[in-house]
């Protein structure tokens, strides 16, 4: 039986970030590895970097999957978007700099 727990935990569970491009695997994957290799990117530059990885594939087509993918995530609240020139920026909200800070003792 699922809780209303289970069920939310499913919906918002943190995103899977793939380590590799792969064709075969389902677009948002491959969305999310292409602005994860970007750290922060507009749409327009996450289907560009879907081009690279798969040229023989529409550039209008990479277009729409990187718009419909990000504008979905981060009106889900799982990517953060920043607005630049009038341009939403999407990131992972990644910690790349270790908390320079220490823990007290617990004992």
């Amino acid at each position: 039986m699922n809780s209303p727990d289970q069920d939310f935990l499913e919906e918002y569970k943190p995103l899977h970030v793939p380590h590799e491009y792969d064709k075969g695997a389902c677009t948002q994957d491959n969305v999310i590895y292409a602005l994860a290799q970007l750290k922060e990117a507009t749409a327009d530059e996450v289907a560009v970097k879907l081009g690279s990885f798969d040229p023989g594939t529409d550039p209008v087509t990479h277009q729409k999957n990187a718009e419909d993918i990000l504008s979905y995530l981060f009106n889900k609240g799982l990517i953060k978007a920043i607005n630049k020139n009038g341009k939403l920026n999407y990131n992972l909200s990644k910690i790349e700099i270790p908390n320079s800070g220490k823990a007290d003792n617990l004992l």
